[in-house]
């Protein structure tokens, strides 16, 4: 603000625009704020309901519109120290089955006999080694000939069909040590034993010196065999109702048609149960879970969309025809008979829930429990058929939070209204200082010319006393 006094007036200048400026834009300077926080206001109010939808709502919709979902199961070991059970598929028969584990499944050890220690030379050749029907050569020469070498060159061999070597120091029963080398299987079962060959440099293969040392075939029965077995392969050995099972890996696959067994121990002539159901409780849970995002979607419309007329207050989008749109489809769609379905429910109501004043819902978990009980087709079709309710809901929650969907939309639209508001304020501003220094070039030329006619008065003042004083000389 530029400050004028009022010399020649006297008047309060600065007071007087300021005053003129505040009356011209005071008023429209705060509509124009009060618009942008309302406008403000209302874009947050449709961020909280984006979020209600997409992160609550939305998932919740996903889980009952999917049929296969209804189809889950829950499986129940009477001991889960013996064996565990899970679901490899969507729908499992419901049964009660009697298991029985005789066997778990384990890999081939081999044992060699023992070496002074790991630098000591075994000799050269080649060393043909198979896992069942597998296998593969080590070629023994002068740079790997110990039994330290032989070891690194089975485990680096590129072609290694599923063994690892290893060297254990251990007591050689004289008060020292000795090296041995242990041969395993990385799989169970009797497929993966393990067998070796020798082409033995020293042109004797079988015998118990030189890479002969290594010779393990127990289906040649002419030559006896130079490693120690220390742990024999075995397949797992299963009776399922008395029918025996076997299988090459402690884990059981589709003995049961979609059930994977994991046996954990031997429990020999011990009879357990595996019971199969439907999974009722994770269902309810997630019925549950619907009701529960449902009544926050309906309370928050309630709030934003209040009238208070003991105090007169209304929520931030009453009126609003996009929140009215969304909140009329949404509950028509929880409200209507499900059409097209073979099932006993076409409604919320038949499976115990019900709508209370405020539009939110209530559930009653014995009518629920009973349902999900006794009809979980019938429930799985109210939520997930063509018409069912989950999925007529998802199609309408969906055209809003999409990406450039409906509520994307009106906040694109509401955004470009703050930044209308905010280019009016600047020009508002602008016209307002312009309208200051038009009224202070204004008051100042009136303050010129009123200091010019008080010193014309003053002037005129004297010349009458003088003509006065002439005319009457006795004064």
């Amino acid at each position: 603000m530029i400050s004028v006094p009022g010399i020649g007036s006297g008047l309060d200048i600065n007071a007087i625009v300021n005053g003129l400026v505040a009356a011209e834009g005071d008023a429209k300077t705060q509509l124009l704020a009060s618009k942008r926080s309302d406008t403000q206001a209302e874009i947050s109010a449709f961020g909280g309901l984006k979020s209600i939808l997409s992160t609550s709502l939305t998932p919740s919709l996903t889980f009952l519109k999917t049929a296969t979902n209804f189809q889950s199961n829950t499986l129940i070991s009477s001991d889960e120290t013996v064996f565990t059970a899970t679901s490899n598929t969507g729908s499992i028969p419901p049964g009660v089955f009697d298991i029985e584990v005789r066997d778990l499944a384990e890999a081939h050890k081999l044992l060699t006999t023992g070496f002074t220690d790991q630098d000591t030379d075994i000799g050269t050749g080649t060393l043909t080694i198979s896992v069942g029907a597998s296998s593969f050569d080590v070629v023994i020469d002068s740079s790997n000939q110990t039994l330290a070498g032989i070891r690194s060159a089975i485990n680096d061999a590129t072609d290694n069909t599923g063994v690892s070597a290893t060297i254990v120091n251990v007591d050689d029963g004289g008060g020292g040590t000795e090296a041995k080398l242990i041969l395993s299987s990385n799989n169970t079962g009797i497929a993966n034993a393990i067998t070796v060959t020798v082409n033995d440099d020293d042109l004797n293969d079988t015998d118990a010196t030189g890479l002969s040392a290594f010779y393990y075939d127990s289906a040649d029965a002419t030559s006896p065999e130079r490693m120690t077995q220390i742990n024999a392969a075995n397949d797992a050995e299963v009776y399922i109702d008395g029918q025996k099972v076997l299988s090459a890996s402690n884990t059981v696959v589709d003995a049961i048609q979609g059930v994977t067994i994991t046996v954990n121990k031997e429990d020999t002539g011990n009879v357990h149960s595996l019971t199969v159901a439907r999974d009722t409780a994770t269902i309810k849970a997630n019925v549950e879970s619907f009701i529960l995002n449902y009544n926050a979607f309906i309370t928050y419309t309630n709030n934003v969309t209040a009238f208070n007329p003991e105090n007169g207050q209304v929520g931030i989008l009453l009126g609003d025809a996009t929140i009215r749109s969304l909140s009329n489809q949404i509950r028509t769609k929880m409200n209507d008979a499900v059409t097209g379905i073979s099932g006993q429910y076409s409604t919320l109501v038949d499976l115990g829930i019900t709508s209370k004043s405020d539009g939110t819902l209530e559930i009653d978990s014995t009518e629920l429990n009973t349902a999900l009980n006794n009809n979980m087709d019938d429930v799985a079709e109210l939520f997930s058929s063509t018409n069912g309710i989950a999925v007529k809901l998802d199609s309408v929650v969906n055209e809003y939070i999409k990406a450039e969907g409906l509520l994307d939309s009106k906040s694109q639209g509401l955004n470009a209204t703050v930044n209308n508001i905010n280019e009016d304020l600047e020009d508002l501003q602008l016209t307002l200082i312009s309208l200051e220094e038009r009224l202070l070039a204004q008051f100042s030329a009136l303050d010129v010319l009123m200091a010019q006619l008080n010193s014309t008065s003053s002037f005129l003042t004297q010349q009458f006393e003088q003509i006065k004083n002439i005319n009457n000389p006795s004064n």
